[in-house]
């Protein structure tokens, strides 16, 4: 059973990472937890859609962050889980959703800096948080 906002306690609601929140399913997902009452870290490398991804949440009945973050980027991470831990004391969840893919290519052309990006983002980023 799911408890409605109004009956959850302060120490009671949850922290959560949404990687890749700036749009579609991150986005989505944030609003949703949102309006469980789930407090939101925003994590995505576009500075105006994760920060409108914010005032959605906020909408929604709860508290958010955006924290501009590149996955692969293991310093990026590491800011991103001390920022959502100073301002809301705890983590409970990340919900690693960032991802990217690139244009059909052939695998001659394909470069192996693409190919790095993309296996960092993807793959690595994902296990970071």
């Amino acid at each position: 059973m799911v408890q409605s906002t109004s009956m959850i306690s302060l120490e009671d609601q949850k922290v959560v990472i949404v990687t890749g929140g700036s749009s579609g399913i991150g986005r989505a997902t944030a609003i949703a937890l949102a309006k469980q009452g789930v407090k939101i870290s925003i994590a995505a490398r576009r500075i105006n859609e994760g920060e409108e991804t914010v005032r959605l949440v906020k909408d929604a009945g709860s508290d958010g962050m955006f924290v501009k973050t590149d996955v692969a980027n293991e310093d990026d991470v590491r800011s991103l889980v001390e920022k959502t831990v100073n301002k809301y004391g705890r983590l409970d969840y990340a919900f690693n959703n960032a991802g990217m893919e690139e244009i059909m290519t052939p695998f001659l052309d394909q470069t192996t800096e693409k190919f790095d990006q993309i296996m960092n983002t993807n793959v690595r980023g994902l296990a970071t948080i």
